[in-house]
């Protein structure tokens, strides 16, 4: 079954070209819907990320690569390749090609952002192309796929992920506190998102994997103090902390995913295992398979809510499953669980999965980076790792 969905889905994107709509690109249409003020602008963006209507081709938004899309595919098929997955393949040199060219400019390295305005609840403005380490972190990982792959790249994958170091480290607001260290967001303002904040880490550590040096472990290792700190007793982390008040945003979902998936990766990269860091990261995947999920494979939206169940929390449970089956012998079957539940739901006969499933109603919208974009790095891992442990 997984092998058929990850062929319709190729098939999918490969026909789309890659390109598609993004979850708050309204703003790229023929409606200055900005001109009519803050809060148009914000609620039209919110109206259209959630209408189950696609309204994007009457406004006149163009379907575009989204880099964090790209990013996604780069890796995905950096890892298909690998593995010698002859049926599902495209020219992984192109996702790399457009990546390379299609940075954010003006910044003190190379770094990406979404290729959209993005109007925010608080009267700012999210301007299109503003670098994320959150989408940097993301191309970077899927640039170290692709060296495995292209090894005659690696020199030039090192300068490019040295150069995004200089941007995190020159550009990103850092703050020291004194259980450890905290990267933004963005350059844009100081705050603190601990997926981020890890991510910004992942950057470090791949840089000192390809400089062979260990420059960056110090940094690393505060940065990962300070996560350690903050994870709750029953091994979650909330999503973020305001920056004055220290109140956290006790928003649970994928992202508590992408937290255990990241320690693994950094210190995998980086040689940094501690007992205390295998114990957060088995904590962490108790509280995600126990709470965030039910038995049948389904996620929960947002812990403790159930709807709806969104297809970037179903491909981030098959992920972190796969890649940590190591920690228990259950979480390469409830993978597959979660896999078999999100093709036989959420997966369309053309091959594209759909955005959100509610009890009598399905968002059929498809997003190519949301949707398509991680569900083909999530069956890609699958595959892979259920080949590896047969």
């Amino acid at each position: 079954m997984i092998q058929q969905s990850l062929q319709k889905l190729h098939q999918f994107c490969d026909n789309e070209n890659f390109k598609g709509y993004s979850l708050y690109d309204s703003h790229t249409g023929k409606i200055p819907f900005e001109k009519f003020g803050h809060t148009v602008s914000f609620f039209s963006n919110q109206v259209i990320k959630r209408s189950p209507v696609n309204f994007r081709s009457l406004i006149g938004v163009p379907k575009q690569y989204n880099p964090k899309g790209i990013g996604l595919f780069l890796h995905a098929y950096s890892l298909l390749q690998l593995n010698e997955e002859k049926n599902i393949s495209v020219d992984i040199d192109f996702f790399y090609s457009w990546l390379k060219e299609n940075y954010s400019k003006g910044w003190s390295g190379i770094c990406w952002g979404y290729h959209y305005d993005w109007p925010r609840s608080d009267g700012s403005m999210f301007r299109a192309h503003t670098p994320s380490v959150v989408v940097t972190a993301f191309i970077c990982r899927g640039m170290m796929e692709y060296i495995k792959v292209r090894r005659d790249k690696r020199q030039e994958v090192k300068e490019i992920i040295s150069s995004a170091v200089e941007f995190v480290l020159n550009d990103v607001h850092c703050t020291e506190h004194l259980e450890g260290l905290c990267f933004s967001y963005t350059p844009e303002q100081r705050d603190t998102v601990f997926n981020a904040n890890l991510l910004a880490a992942e950057i470090l550590a791949y840089d000192d994997y390809l400089s062979e040096n260990n420059e960056h472990q110090d940094t690393i290792q505060k940065v990962l103090d300070f996560t350690l700190y903050h994870q709750n007793e029953d091994g979650s982390w909330y999503y973020s902390l305001h920056p004055k008040t220290g109140k956290p945003k006790k928003q649970i979902d994928f992202h508590q995913g992408y937290m255990v998936e990241t320690i693994h990766r950094i210190c995998n990269t980086a040689d940094l295992w501690t007992s205390d860091l295998r114990e957060s990261v088995q904590k962490g995947l108790k509280f995600y398979i126990k709470n965030q999920f039910d038995s049948d494979g389904a996620s929960l939206w947002r812990y403790p809510k159930k709807w709806p169940v969104d297809i970037h929390n179903q491909s981030q449970g098959i992920i972190t499953f796969s890649l940590l089956s190591e920690y228990s012998n259950d979480y390469l079957p409830f993978a597959e669980k979660i896999a078999d539940w999100t093709i036989k739901n959420m997966q369309a006969k053309n091959g594209r999965f759909y955005y959100q499933k509610w009890p009598f109603l399905t968002n059929k919208v498809n997003y190519m980076r949301w949707n398509q974009g991680w569900m083909m790095v999530s069956l890609a891992i699958l595959l892979i790792i259920k080949k590896m442990d047969q």
